[in-house]
């Protein structure tokens, strides 16, 4: 540990000599059947591996050879997340095992200490479930001053991202809270709110988009710098507050709120999580009084961060949300936005890598109901 106190008090100089850079490794396994049907063997060939130096803010990226190792030439001791991911094709799939459908794994790994030669480290892919819907867009850290600090303009946009039409009622927007990454069963969250209707009432066409506003109002005539959200396609609601209410505007209906004037997200850290609850699914808390939302339950997931380097204290497991986006101070008015994959006959689809830190980037301009291909 001589070595890694030396340089500590140096995080401003990254310019580090040639004798303190070290050669490191990432190995990659896949205990699925995907990477052993198709290669023979649990290693990850051809798997993306990004490094994040923490205190010195240095990426790094490198591809894993046939055996499954990604080599880093030039690293400095520090502590590194990591992020990593490996797609095969529809085709590649289809050919080895017999299924149509292209296959995303994913993994990530928080703050590994990597200081000299030798300190190299595994990471688990898992596959990726793909959903027809994706969170698109969210607004959450606040419109900017003056006047003073307003953060009632959260929005978020949800994208059918499939080809078939799909209706969002009856599925559920939720927000995780920190402590419980490790449950293998549930999601912990301290609001649950329900989108409405019977199962036939709210259709999302291929590549339409629905707007969920915390007050479906303008908010341009509170705060000059924010935006018109009076044509949301729905509004949270607390009935047992005073909160706002556009009757032209359906309201979530309010699943479980702990706190809070409205549901408002945090213009800091947090993290989504979009769930379809089946008829023989049982409403759970845990002791604490959060709400519990099984895993296998939810088909997006969300999470982001003011400091990016915070992977040691992510919300969500990796099956989930592999990685954090955001990196925005609060109140800059700026929205995060999920990048665009392909165009199949016209329409936009979106990526889906269950990882923030590549699905998504932030905005130029905050566009709730509408893409802007140029951004993306």
């Amino acid at each position: 540990m001589a070595l890694f106190s030396l340089w500590w008090g140096c995080a401003e100089d990254i310019n580090q000599p040639a004798t303190v850079q070290f050669r490191t490794t990432v190995r990659v396994v896949d205990t699925s059947f995907v990477t052993e049907g198709i290669h023979g063997q649990q290693t990850v060939p051809g798997a993306t591996v990004e490094l994040h130096a923490v205190h010195y803010r240095l990426d790094y990226q490198a591809v894993t050879d046939g055996r499954g190792i990604a080599a880093f030439e030039g690293l400095i001791p520090d502590l590194y997340n990591s992020s990593v991911r490996k797609i095969y094709p529809e085709d590649t799939v289809l050919k080895y095992l017999g299924i149509k459908q292209e296959q995303v794994l994913v993994a990530s790994a928080a703050a590994v200490q990597l200081a000299q030669p030798g300190d190299s480290f595994s990471v688990t892919l898992k596959p990726v479930a793909r959903s027809p819907f994706v969170f698109s867009e969210l607004y959450y850290n606040g419109a900017k001053p003056p006047p003073g600090f307003y953060y009632h303009d959260q929005f978020t946009e949800i994208y059918n991202n499939s080809a078939s039409t799909v209706y969002i009622d009856g599925y559920v927007i939720g927000d995780a809270i920190y402590g419980y990454r490790d449950d293998p069963e549930y999601v912990h969250c301290e609001h649950l709110y329900q989108f409405p209707g019977t199962g036939n009432d709210y259709p999302v066409e291929p590549g339409e988009m629905i707007v969920i506003a915390q007050d479906a109002i303008d908010h341009t005539e509170i705060s000059a710098n924010s935006i018109d959200l009076s044509q949301a396609d729905f509004e949270y609601y607390n009935p047992l507050s005073n909160d706002v209410d556009n009757p032209n505007v359906p309201n979530m209906i309010q699943i479980h709120h702990e706190y809070g004037f409205d549901y408002l997200y945090s213009v800091m850290n947090d993290a989504l999580i979009l769930a379809k609850l089946e008829p023989e699914d049982t409403l759970k808390y845990d002791s604490r009084g959060h709400i519990l939302i099984p895993i296998k339950r939810v088909v997006d997931a969300l999470e982001y961060k003011e400091d990016l380097t915070n992977y040691e204290y992510k919300y969500l497991p990796d099956e989930l949300d592999a990685g954090i986006t955001g990196g925005l101070a609060m109140y800059s008015g700026k929205s995060i936005i999920r990048k665009i994959f392909k165009i199949v006959n016209g329409q936009i689809i979106l990526t889906d890598n269950n990882n923030s830190s590549i699905d998504f980037k932030v905005a130029k301009q905050r566009t709730p109901g509408w893409i802007d291909p140029e951004d993306r």
